[in-house]
């Protein structure tokens, strides 16, 4: 690993892989229960198991670092505007379909005290407001960052007060891919020493990640592995059962049924 991590601690780990809620829990089998990204939902996430929130950091255009995954409100709130062209005073009035309001990094830390993030850094200009939350709060050993981009990533934890958890962005992970398939053991281990997890799709293109060699070869570089985004119980299974060490989920409550009924 990377360093010795508390955030992916075996007291973090309540049975045999971490259930990571993908934006918070925001639905059941019947539809959406609450809008994803917002305290409600990560609230929701903890009291249904999940061991870690998984959110996403933007920025408005007055410097709030707020969690919220797409670049701008369509998907979401109809709304064309992106999260950098509105100031935290009007987006903190928006209302979500189904009633709640998007949370300022800030807000959640404080609002969801005993939650640990796994957040991304989606944009670059989010970086100085989120790492100074961050600071402010001593909130570093609740955080797992990461990016796809590994400038970006390490830029971010370069201004931390502690060191936290990493995860690899994705020029790192293709990396890691070649030297497990070209059998570069030492290359392996040398790329993996930056990171502590790969957060991955089972595959991607013709890249398999969802296999018992290639996690085993995480495994012995001191990496924990991580797929997204899992939400049917069957795959859950067949994944823990290759090894993997966490499902980042929309259904945390499914997750959690599946990793107790194996652990």
């Amino acid at each position: 690993m990377a360093r010795d991590s508390a955030y992916l601690s075996p007291a973090n780990r309540r049975g045999i892989a971490r259930v990571l809620a993908h934006r918070g829990l925001a639905l059941d089998a019947n539809g959406p229960t609450v809008d994803e990204n917002t305290v409600a939902a990560f609230r929701a996430a903890l009291d249904a198991g999940a061991d870690y929130i998984e959110s996403d950091i933007q920025v408005t255009r007055d410097g709030v670092a707020v969690l919220f995954h797409d670049d701008d409100l369509s998907r979401i709130a109809g709304d064309p505007r992106r999260i950098d062209q509105i100031s935290w005073s009007e987006l903190a009035q928006i209302r979500l379909p189904l009633g709640q309001p998007i949370p300022s990094l800030k807000q959640a830390l404080e609002q969801v005290p005993k939650a640990l993030f796994n957040l991304d850094f989606k944009v670059s200009a989010a970086i100085e407001p989120a790492v100074a939350v961050i600071n402010q709060l001593g909130a570093g050993n609740r955080i797992l960052a990461t990016s796809f981009s590994e400038q970006r990533r390490k830029l971010a934890v370069s201004k931390l007060a502690v060191s936290v958890a990493e995860s690899a962005g994705s020029v790192r992970v293709l990396g890691l891919y070649l030297a497990y398939r070209l059998g570069l053991r030492g290359w392996f281990n040398r790329l993996a020493l930056a990171v502590d997890c790969l957060q991955i799709p089972v595959k991607a293109s013709v890249m398999v990640f969802g296999s018992a060699k290639f996690i085993d070869s995480a495994h012995q570089a001191g990496l924990e592995v991580h797929f997204w985004t899992i939400n049917d119980p069957d795959q859950m299974r067949q994944l823990i059962l290759l090894g993997a060490d966490g499902l980042v989920t929309d259904r945390a409550d499914l997750a959690r049924q599946v990793v107790d009924s194996l652990s």
